[in-house]
């Protein structure tokens, strides 16, 4: 199965070419500014350097969020678009899970975060069941205040014989005093681990149930500020991220 697999969730661009679980190619642009005009020139870089038509793939994958807004809806606009358009197979895959597969860690709580600002983050934690290959949530994703996640990371480390943390994702080291108060063995992630990458992506769409690309939507895990504006002017409940995009 080809998967063309995308992640535009941060700002480094990704965009990958999968042959079942085997990464043929990747493609990253770091600290990338404008995904809108670079995704699709990246998307046809790899297709020709392989000799491929975007017809000839079996399933498109995306990063849905957490991530940056803008961001989130120029991938999974794409890919959904893709899908819809060619009759193939989308998968959304959380970008947390993506960034904690790139762990192969045992014995191991993976957390998985995105800077959030001012002690917040977008996080999630993960660990590699024996012989499985898909990143188990068991932390769910969500956004965090730091002090919150500490404490249920080091209550699921108590609880389970593990042997570290690893913190993988962007903006942990700052919080290196408070992470270790927890007095739980652990360790930063890679350069190359703290990225998110679409050939990961891929893998974990490979044995995933496919979305129907109607369906699919960014999940931001927090509300919009505009969405917070609208609620707090117009008194309204708050409504699916399609209805309110509509209304606006």
């Amino acid at each position: 199965m080809k998967i063309l697999s995308m992640s535009t969730a941060t700002k480094n661009l990704s965009v990958a070419l999968n042959d079942d679980s085997r990464i043929i190619a990747e493609k990253n642009e770091y600290d990338a500014r404008n995904h809108s005009a670079h995704l699709d020139p990246l998307i046809d870089q790899i297709l020709k350097e392989h000799n491929l038509e975007l017809a000839e793939i079996d399933r498109f994958a995306v990063a849905i969020g957490p991530g940056s807004y803008t961001g989130l809806r120029i991938g999974v606009t794409t890919a959904k678009v893709f899908a819809s358009i060619l009759n193939k197979d989308v998968v959304g895959v959380s970008t947390l899970q993506a960034l904690a597969s790139s762990c192969n860690e045992q014995a191991t709580l993976i957390v998985a975060g995105i800077d959030a600002r001012n002690n917040n983050y977008f996080a999630g934690a993960y660990i590699n069941k024996e012989n499985g290959n898909v990143p188990v949530c068991v932390v769910p994703d969500g956004h965090y205040h730091i002090d919150t996640l500490l404490s249920a990371i080091s209550e699921y480390y108590a609880a389970n014989n593990l042997e570290k943390v690893i913190y993988v994702g962007t903006g942990f080291e700052k919080q290196e005093d408070a992470i270790r108060k927890t007095n739980i063995p652990f360790s930063f992630g890679t350069e190359k681990q703290n990225v998110v990458h679409a050939g990961l992506i891929g893998k974990l769409a490979l044995n995933a149930k496919p979305d129907d690309p109607d369906q699919l939507l960014p999940n931001y895990l927090r509300r919009t500020q505009a969405e917070i504006d609208w609620h707090k002017k117009t008194g309204e409940a708050y409504k699916p991220d399609s209805n309110y995009v509509e209304e606006v």
